[in-house]
């Protein structure tokens, strides 16, 4: 993938209608799925299809957040998935970087995840993204999005603090396939900070997406 202008959200193809909180809810009600589960059923459904044949295990440690000690005392953050950030070179030879792409899942509504959002976890996020084996190597971390399409974008706070920071930031929404019926597909993570990797010259490797049709 070639940088570029900062792209839209989008479905795996036109025919399909981006997610909304309130659709996801009505699908789960469906399914019999309690309300108070639906976050956990989204995440899981996205982590699991976001890369089709290469499933992102939920993540269940805690990662040290200086930044969000001092902001809201909390000293942690816990991101939903955790993958490392490979780099490739030349064929055959690349560089391995652990716990330098965080997938966070958020099935919400009136936010743009903001830097403050969740007492500052956003935040926490880049501060440990900003000191990870990546950036300690002279890489860019990055932190994927992945969304109902409430989160129309994500906020410029948001952006501008992780490109200050050499972090790239992706999103990815889910959008249902056929309705009534609650098949649905996450679409492909679209980087909206190319400036990150245009100005080292780099080329960004794709994060997933679009990823398998399927149910929470």
């Amino acid at each position: 993938m070639t940088p570029s202008a900062v792209k839209a959200q989008t479905c795996a193809n036109s025919s399909q209608t981006p997610l909304t909180k309130s659709r996801l809810d009505q699908i789960a009600t469906s399914q019999g799925i309690p309300l108070s589960e639906i976050g956990v059923k989204f995440e899981r459904f996205a982590l699991n299809t976001l890369k089709p044949g290469d499933p992102i295990a939920s993540n269940r440690r805690l990662f040290p957040s200086p930044l969000r000690q001092i902001k809201a005392g909390i000293g942690n953050v816990q991101p939903d998935g955790v993958v490392p950030l490979v780099v490739n070179l030349i064929p055959f030879f690349s560089f391995t970087y652990p716990n330098s792409v965080f997938y966070e899942s958020k099935a919400v509504r009136g936010t743009l995840l903001p830097p403050s959002y969740e007492k500052y976890q956003i935040l926490g996020f880049l501060d440990v993204l900003d000191r990870s084996p990546a950036t300690a190597n002279n890489e860019n971390p990055a932190i994927v999005f992945l969304t109902t399409s409430d989160v129309r974008r994500i906020s410029s706070k948001t952006i501008n603090e992780a490109s200050r920071r050499g972090i790239g930031v992706w999103h990815s929404i889910g959008c249902e396939i056929v309705p009534p019926l609650g098949n649905l597909q996450m679409g492909k993570a679209e980087l909206v900070n190319p400036i990150v990797y245009i100005l080292p010259g780099r080329v960004p490797t794709g994060y997933g997406g679009p990823g398998n049709p399927g149910r929470i």
